[in-house]
């Protein structure tokens, strides 16, 4: 393996689909292994310790769902060329449509996983490589909002990071100019002279799920409101009120900036085109959203 054919497998990384669904195990599971790389761990690590760290992953960083399988990017990476499992061979596999051990299984057999060997060595030797990939994955499968808290998650907070933007440029101009450089959510409309200071144009649904650089897929958000609500903290309802995730806790800034926001009417532009589209909503409230 070369750093190209390295590069271009983390690039075409081949990521569970169903419709609009986000899947951001395979990525998650090697952002978690880059990291432990980075801390020279062992490169082979038993399946018990990556359920132990990328599971919580999962829940904070990957889309709600009911339940989280470490057990899926764990085992179905390998067919991207870059992981591998051993110690399986007398796992038993689920039946179905899949020949895949269950997680019970793993953690039997005693089963270990890591990037294969060319990749390890490969980013051991190159740590501009390590950055890359990091790149790469993050700009790909997460929000920019996200990528600090993710990185500091699994250990690659010392990694120097450039946020490659695809997006259109026009897309931000265009969205505070519909919402007069205002917080949807709370007004803030802070300038320093003549410059709006802290409010950003934020996607509902994520350019990193295809979503367009489109006014109707935009909201003008704070800094603030735009990190929360790309963590799932907070989303519109479809009748346009403001809707705040039950886990959402803290002091009694975190009621007056956060939870007072519940049920209140977000500020929409005065142009009907503008207003946000229902369907990047829906996306939103089932694709990041925290409902509890």
């Amino acid at each position: 393996m070369t750093s190209d054919e390295l590069r271009a497998r983390v690039a075409d990384l081949s990521v569970w689909k169903r419709g609009s669904q986000r899947a951001s195990h395979k990525p998650l599971l090697l952002l978690w292994a880059l990291g432990r790389l980075v801390c020279d761990q062992a490169r082979l690590t038993p399946y018990t310790t990556v359920d132990e760290g990328v599971r919580p992953l999962l829940e904070e960083f990957g889309p709600p769902r009911r339940s989280y399988h470490s057990e899926y990017p764990f085992w179905y990476l390998q067919n991207d060329g870059l992981w591998e499992v051993t110690g399986v061979s007398a796992a038993r596999v689920r039946e179905g449509k899949t020949s895949q051990p269950t997680k019970t299984e793993l953690v039997r057999v005693g089963a270990e996983g890591g990037l294969t060997l060319p990749a390890w060595r490969l980013l051991k030797e190159d740590s501009g490589l390590v950055r890359e990939v990091a790149e790469t994955l993050l700009e790909v499968h997460f929000a920019e909002t996200m990528h600090d808290d993710l990185l500091h998650a699994v250990g690659l907070e010392r990694v120097e990071i450039v946020t490659r933007r695809r997006r259109d440029p026009r897309f931000r101009d265009a969205v505070l100019i519909a919402y007069g450089y205002r917080c949807a959510f709370c007004g803030f409309d802070a300038r320093l002279q003549h410059a709006p200071v802290g409010i950003e144009a934020a996607h509902i649904r994520w350019h990193q799920a295809r979503g367009p650089d489109v006014v109707p897929n935009g909201l003008s958000l704070c800094a603030l409101h735009h990190k929360l609500f790309d963590r799932g903290a907070l989303t519109l309802a479809a009748s346009g009120h403001i809707a705040v995730s039950p886990l959402v806790n803290g002091g009694s800034a975190t009621d007056r900036w956060v939870v007072d926001l519940d049920g209140g009417e977000a500020e929409v532009p005065r142009s009907s085109a503008h207003h946000p589209d229902p369907a990047f909503l829906a996306w939103h409230r089932r694709e990041v959203f925290r409902a509890g």
